[in-house]
């Protein structure tokens, strides 16, 4: 699942899994850079091509190649990846579910959900629990669930036993460049995760 998209003819971008680097443009509404002042004015025409506005659309902007204007084109490359990981951080919902103050119907439906078939991305913590399913994250606190008498150790194998649930504890599978860009925030690492399977 893409977030954005390159329209570039280099094979060696560095950018996020969530970011598609591909030679063709297509104007489906997913943001989009092309790179290269000349295959913007392939694709757009000459006087749609503007040097101090590089912005085509609400969607789709351009930026000078490597060959042509390199500190622009480092400069509109690092602000395009930073401003799709904003939005990217920015759109997940998260949850922190209380045990104390919610309603035991819902911890029964929460329990049956973790518990169901429907496949989820599980990041564990020593503290926290957080719990992505295609909606939103979820949090629960271990720390809760000791004050209440409830072994920690027990819910988290509970999860772990659950062939549905994909559970990791670390964030090795992100690059260090993409863990800086989500600034350390535990609430997407589930998400992130998601959408990299």
């Amino acid at each position: 699942m893409f977030l954005a998209r390159i329209v570039t003819t280099s094979k060696s971008l560095d950018v996020p899994f969530y970011i598609e680097v591909t030679p063709n443009f297509n104007d489906d509404g997913l943001r989009t850079l092309v790179i290269g002042k000349k295959r913007a004015v392939e694709l757009f025409g000459a006087e749609n091509i503007h040097v101090l506005d590089r912005d085509i659309n609400e969607h789709v902007s351009w930026t000078y190649a490597k060959n042509e204007r390199r500190a622009e084109y480092e400069e509109d490359l690092q602000k395009f990846v930073s401003s799709v990981t904003k939005k990217l951080v920015s759109s997940v919902k998260y949850y922190f579910v209380n045990i104390f103050t919610e309603k035991y119907s819902f911890l029964k439906k929460l329990i049956k959900w973790v518990d169901g078939k429907a496949d989820k991305s599980v990041y564990i913590t020593d503290n926290h629990i957080y719990i992505y399913g295609g909606k939103d994250v979820i949090g629960l606190s271990t720390s809760d669930f000791e004050y209440a008498g409830i072994d920690s150790d027990k819910v988290v194998r509970k999860i772990k036993d659950n062939p549905h649930n994909f559970v990791f504890s670390e964030d090795g599978f992100m690059d260090e460049k993409l863990r800086k860009s989500v600034l350390n925030n535990n609430i997407v690492l589930p998400y992130i995760h998601f959408i990299s399977r």
